[in-house]
């Protein structure tokens, strides 16, 4: 049996899902994606002055050793640097990270505590920052001066007893 075009397309059609084509380039949802030096694209970016942390959550997993933190920034156009720190309840280190020019502005991480949890709240606390550019090569950050915060906040939760596995 001999199959015309138009049948294939028809047969085809039936059985595979339809993808709808943006009507227009700026409709594309992953221009932003691949292209993210496009000019255009980061029009509704923010300045690195205006850079600011929308959203800071922790919330503990179950077994009380690890802590799951959402950190939302404002949409950017230059790559910031952040700092996280988990404060036990005595107000010490409990763990801690850098983050070093992020990808997206909505990161999603766990934190491993590295002492003995204790009762108490503990708190979150998150710096975000621009280093300065070396003049002389504006590829490289000197990290051994210190920094101005272009914003700083913080985050209190509680650390349940973890189970008994």
């Amino acid at each position: 049996m001999v199959c015309s075009a138009h049948q294939i397309l028809t047969i085809e059609s039936r059985f595979m899902p339809s993808y709808e084509l943006p009507k227009s380039p700026d409709d594309d949802p992953n221009k932003a994606f691949f292209f993210p030096d496009l000019e255009e694209m980061n029009d509704n970016r923010a300045q690195p002055e205006d850079v600011r942390i929308e959203n800071l959550s922790g919330e503990a997993y179950s077994d009380g050793k690890r802590v799951r933190v959402n950190l939302e920034f404002t949409p950017f156009k230059v790559r910031p640097h952040a700092d996280i720190v988990l404060l036990d309840p005595l107000g010490e280190p409990a763990t801690s990270i850098s983050i070093i020019e992020p990808m997206s502005w909505k990161l999603e991480f766990t934190l491993h505590l590295r002492k003995a949890r204790q009762d108490g709240s503990y708190k979150l606390v998150a710096r975000l920052f621009y280093p300065p550019r070396d003049e002389e090569d504006p590829k490289l950050f000197r990290l051994d001066i210190p920094v101005e915060d272009t914003d700083f906040k913080e985050f209190s939760f509680e650390i349940p007893e973890g189970d008994k596995a």
